[in-house]
């Protein structure tokens, strides 16, 4: 559709300094279709209400609005102050973007995670001669499909259908769809079927650079590393059950870095199963920190319940470290497919790269039993295989931009 240049619009959820798998990918698309020579523009939520209506991080030209939209179930949840804002703030977002496209004009808009940003733009399309492509990344379909929401959905019944209806009418319009996994792909499929002709898997990439810095967490003991939020999909609490039924006294520690709403609930399991001096929460670390961890442990612990890709996992290839993970969704196939572009499947003791395991505690176990007997014969468990480029940001980021600009062709994927 496009043979030079464009002006890309990038409209996400949520977007830097709050951070996450979705405002890593839009601004790392971002920086990069810039050093393409695309003129590029962000629109998000302003999410906290403390950051700037408009600012300029790493080069990109950054607008946050108060994306919130009058909904009856604010009434039933006791929050009539939730409402009159929305009265107020949708109207006046809605005309502070309308502004927005009127002045940069672009040639594509970009969604990333549909989600509030979804009636805004449904309804400026109408005046508006735009590209669309919707980029899915996760629970924007899962809790359509699954009937489970962001919010209080157990006080507003009404949420599951009104997500299920909002995903449908975007996928509907979009003039191409990316989903990072084939796994999630599939289920947007089932939502709107009119997207198979026109629907492409990308999956998410890494920046290679951060990985040149080789120094190590200093830890006094090995340790296995466990990173993400702490929400139950990510499975860390069966990932604590399971060290517990690792019954070795030499194995390693276990170190679990994030933070998220099971915090105190994963740090209650950790005492009441008397793994205080084995277990430690590490807290929110910094994307250097986090490539610091990577270096120091043993082996990564992915014990996700449900995944749509699995960047800590791919953040720990990169890093050089076997993956304990979850036969579950997205990371499956993500490190099924690693494997075979690496070579053979050979077995620990010869440094294999992947383990897959069951998403329940017996699973989690036998594997960490594994691991804790490697350890204690003190084998090596680093693997410095070669990461293919096509995890890179460089690589991810031009096939968005081939989607983008509508030059990919059609595969039906």
């Amino acid at each position: 559709m496009f043979d030079g240049k464009a002006r890309i619009l990038i409209f996400s959820s949520s977007y830097l300094p709050v951070v996450g798998g979705v405002q890593t990918v839009a601004h790392s698309l971002a920086k990069q279709l810039i050093l393409n020579g695309h003129e590029v523009r962000v629109a998000t939520n302003r999410y906290p209400v403390s950051l700037p209506a408009s600012e300029t991080i790493d080069g990109v030209p950054v607008d946050r609005l108060l994306l919130l939209r009058p909904q009856t179930g604010q009434l039933r949840r006791r929050r009539p102050d939730l409402f009159l804002a929305s009265l107020y703030f949708y109207p006046q977002s809605y005309w502070r973007l309308r502004n927005i496209l009127r002045e940069f004009r672009p040639n594509v808009i970009n969604i990333h995670f549909a989600d509030q940003q979804v009636s805004l733009v449904l309804k400026l399309r109408r005046e508006f001669d735009f590209r669309l492509v919707v980029s899915l990344h996760g629970h924007d379909v899962e809790r359509a499909v699954n009937g489970h929401t962001t919010g209080n959905s157990r006080d507003n019944p009404r949420a599951p259908k009104r997500v299920l209806s909002q995903l449908r009418a975007i996928l509907a319009q979009a003039d191409a769809v990316t989903a990072v996994s084939g796994n999630l792909l599939h289920k947007a499929t089932k939502v709107e079927p009119t997207i198979s002709n026109k629907s492409y898997v990308i999956n998410n990439g890494i920046d290679p650079t951060r990985f040149e810095d080789k120094k190590s967490y200093q830890h006094p003991r090995p340790y296995i590393l466990g990173l993400g939020r702490f929400v139950p999909n990510k499975g860390f609490d069966l990932l604590i059950q399971a060290f517990a039924e690792c019954d070795r006294e030499d194995k390693p520690d276990l170190i679990i870095a994030g933070t998220g709403e099971q915090r105190d609930i994963l740090k209650a399991q950790v005492e009441r199963l008397g793994l205080t001096g084995k277990i430690h929460f590490f807290g929110e670390a910094s994307p250097g920190e986090v490539v610091q961890l990577l270096n120091g442990c043993l082996v990564v612990a992915v014990p996700s319940r449900s995944e749509t890709f699995g960047i800590v996992a791919l953040e720990g290839l990169a890093a050089g470290k076997p993956v304990l993970a979850t036969r579950t969704g997205g990371l499956e196939e993500f490190l099924r497919q690693f494997e075979k572009e690496n070579g053979t499947h050979a077995t620990w003791q010869s440094n294999r790269k992947v383990i897959l395991v069951d998403a329940t505690v017996q699973g989690m176990a036998d594997g960490l039993k594994q691991v804790c007997a490697i350890s204690r014969n003190g084998s090596t468990l680093a693997d410095n295989h070669h990461l293919p480029e096509k995890y890179t940001w460089t690589h991810v980021a031009r096939s968005y931009e081939r989607v983008l600009l509508g030059q990919r062709q059609q595969t039906g994927n």
